[in-house]
Parts: structure tokens; sequence; C-alpha cells
């Protein structure tokens, strides 16, 4: 089994740059930008879609305009054609207007490695500073504040060479700089003895963990501390728009206000989902199993095509704006490369694969709507948690339909009664099946 490789991104930050640096870093910035828009004119212009092909119609004339490193033209060309293949899928999906070119407008820059093995790159970290080739005999040179976080988690491993770093990506706040490098190791993969499949819902992430010849077993994890932060923030941020937007108007201290919440909002979120993730990384290597997700990729957009539908009622505004404000994608992430840097890979299934997973009778087959929370089979008399019911049915058909990635003992599992699963330190509801429940795997 080949190895594979985990990616972890640590965030610095400068010290207080000079005004010179400042000036110069906001040059950058701002030719960057230029030189992305740039590429992407000429690759429309030329129609290319590769960066060697770029490179042969447009290299020259980005030379004699910008006075920068040959190098800054190989990243902002690959910074280009990402854009433009990424719009391209929009385009087909009808997600974007092929007569509107893309445009880079982010403040961001993002660098090609510059080290022992590859000369071609334009930046080089040294660990507690950033080295910038700007131009021919110019460097820029940025110090980093190194915290003892930094030091266990990344640069002892790859000072002794167990990490590797990719491209440096780099912003500027205030009078500092927000530096992003990506630690790059490889890990060897485990063999699995089971599936869990995980269903996250609004207000829970429920697994379902089976192996071979054991009862399933449930964990359900409480994360409706989201959406308390959620209501709490919108209420707040109603509250600012009510108090600042009568006579006399101060927009200048509604936007900072604004920003502040949003900020702490998000920083909240972001705690709950690694609280959550990690627990669930533990609970898969302890285990043992391999996690499989529902793909809920334009999951929003499905339901505002719903919404047009004649068939289907519009949906209510809060519940556009609980849907909009689901941060499922981001947990799935979380625990995606939580679980691969201890050696086990995360399953998706289509939407299509796991239509009507939580309407599905795991013990018939049989259509129910579910009533809340609560699933009630109309042809066997089947009663369960409607989220167990769809995390056990998304581990068994991605087993069924993936069945190449399915080692053979398990399609044989057999219930058997053993103790549930449950966490130490968040709030878990479990429940058990009836032993004469059968896996049907």
């Amino acid at each position: 089994m080949s190895n594979v490789q985990s990616v972890s991104s640590a965030r610095f930050i400068t010290l207080s740059l000079t005004q010179r640096k400042r000036e110069l870093l906001d040059d950058l910035l701002d030719k960057f930008a230029e030189s992305v828009n740039f590429c992407i004119e000429k690759c429309l212009e030329h129609k290319v879609t590769s960066r060697a092909s770029l490179h042969r119609v447009a290299y020259g004339e980005w030379k004699s305009k910008f006075n920068l490193a040959t190098h800054w033209f190989h990243s902002a060309g690959q910074v280009a054609t990402q854009m433009l293949r990424s719009w391209r899928k929009l385009c087909r999906q009808g997600q974007a207007d092929p007569k509107e070119q893309p445009v880079y407008e982010a403040r961001t820059i993002r660098l090609e490695l510059w080290g022992d093995g590859n000369a071609s790159g334009i930046c080089r970290f040294h660990g507690n500073t950033i080295q910038i080739r700007v131009r021919k005999g110019e460097h820029l040179w940025l110090p980093l504040i190194v915290t003892e976080h930094h030091k266990l988690m990344y640069l002892q491993d790859w000072r002794e060479g167990k990490l590797k770093v990719g491209e440096v990506t780099i912003s500027t706040f205030k009078d500092r700089a927000n530096v992003y490098v990506p630690f790059r190791h490889e890990v060897e993969p485990r063999p699995a003895e089971g599936i869990c499949g995980i269903d996250v819902n609004e207000r829970s992430v429920d697994l379902c963990i089976l192996k071979p010849n054991e009862q399933p077993r449930h964990i359900k994890l409480d994360t409706s501390e989201l959406a308390s932060i959620a209501h709490s923030m919108e209420l707040k941020q109603k509250s600012i728009q009510e108090k600042l937007d009568v006579s006399p108007q101060r927009p200048v201290q509604k936007r900072r206000l604004k920003a502040k919440y949003s900020k702490r909002r998000r920083n909240r979120t972001n705690q709950v989902l690694h609280v959550v993730s990690k627990e669930i990384a533990e609970v898969l290597v302890k285990e043992k199993v391999e996690p499989v997700f529902e793909d809920l990729t334009n999951i929003r957009q499905s339901m505002r095509s719903k919404q047009k539908s004649k068939k289907c009622k519009a949906l209510r505004k809060d519940m556009r704006r609980r849907l909009n404000q689901w941060s499922f994608r981001k947990l799935q992430f979380y625990v995606e490369y939580k679980t691969l840097q201890r050696g086990y890979q995360t399953r998706y299934l289509s939407r299509e694969q796991v239509r009507g997973t939580s309407s599905t009778c795991p013990m018939c087959g049989s259509k129910s709507k579910p009533n809340g929370c609560v699933f009630l089979c109309g042809a066997c008399g089947f009663i369960g948690d409607r989220h167990f019911v769809g995390a056990y049915n998304i581990a068994t058909r991605w087993a069924k339909d993936v069945a190449r990635h399915v080692p053979a003992e398990w399609r044989q599992m057999q219930p058997s009664v053993e103790e549930l699963v449950a966490l130490a330190k968040l709030e878990v509801e479990t429940q058990k099946f009836p032993v004469q429940f059968n896996t049907g795997i």
C-alpha cells in the first residue's frame, strides 16, 4: 500500500514591518494581481490552458512590462491557469457567465518555494524568517513570530527532515503580514477493520460503526452549540443595525462592530468544529475504521433550485438562513485531514448514491417519511433515530456500491451485542439496534 501525503498549514505573523518593507510588500501584492490578470487575458487570447504554453506566448511581453524576477511569472501563471480551470467548470455547470472572464482581486500572493530541491522558486523558508526574491540582487526579508506551538508541531520535525514546505501564501493586515506555510509529510496508510458512516446534521453528528460479526454501534455528538452561536450573533448584529441605522447614522462604527462580531462568531464556530472533529478522529483511530461521508457539495444550490419548482414550496427565510450558515463542509475537511494524519483515508458518496438514506428502512428497505428525529417504518414497524438510520445507510451503501474497496470479510457482517462506544468530552447519546438486526452487507 503506497504512502499518502498529509498537508497541515501553519499560520505565522510577522513582526511590525518598517515603512519601506510595507511599501515594497504592497507593491508586490499589486504587481502579482496585475500579473495574474495579465496571464488570464493571454490564456484566453491565445487559447492556451497550461503554464508551459502560456510561457511561450506571453513571457516576453510580461518581462518587458513587469520588473520582477522571472519566477514571479511562473507563480502568477499557475494561479491564472487554476482560476481558468475552475471558471470553465462553473461555466459548464451554468454557474458562471462565459462572457465575463474571471478577475483576480485578492490581496494575497502565492509563491513557489525556492530551496535546495527547487532553484526556480521565489520564496525561501528559514524557520524564523521568509526570504522573497524580488529581482536579481534584491530580496525582501520578513521576520516571523515563532511560538512554542510552531516549534513543537512543525519546526522541530521540519529541521529533522520529516516535514517538507510547500507554496507559501502571504497577505497583509495593518502593519503586519500573515504568512501561511503548508507542511507536508508522508503517511503510511493503516489497514481498516470496518466502516464508519457519518451523517452531518445541523445540531448533531451521527456515527455508525460497522465491523465484521459485530453489532452496529451508534454515537451521537451534540453540536447544537453551533446553532446557539449563530442565533446569538444574529441577534447581536440585528441590534447593531437597529441602533446605528437611525439618525445620526454612523456607517464607520457599524462596519467596525459588524466585522468584530463576525470574526468572533467565526472563531467560536471553528473552535467547536475542531473539538468535534478531533473527537471523531480519535474514535475512528480507536476503532480502526474508515470514515464515509455524504458529498454535500452544492446542497445549497439544490435547495434554491427547489424553490423554483412548482412541486416544492418555497423555503422559509429562516430555513434558507440556517442552510447558508451550516458549516458541514468545514467539519468534513477537519475530519478528513485529522484522520489522514493518523493513516486513514476519508471516503465520499455522491448525492445519487445516498439519496433517501434517512427515509429508507434498514430492516426491510421500504421508504417511510421521518417524523422529526424519529424514523417509523410503515411496513415492518421498525422505530429508530432518523440520523442513525442515515449514517447506517451511508456506510452500507458505500460497502455495496464501491465493493472493490471493501475486504471480503466485511460483506459477511453478522450482528452481535456489544457495549456501545461513548465519548468522554462531549455529550453523547447512544442507541442499540435489536439483536436480530441484519446489516445486509
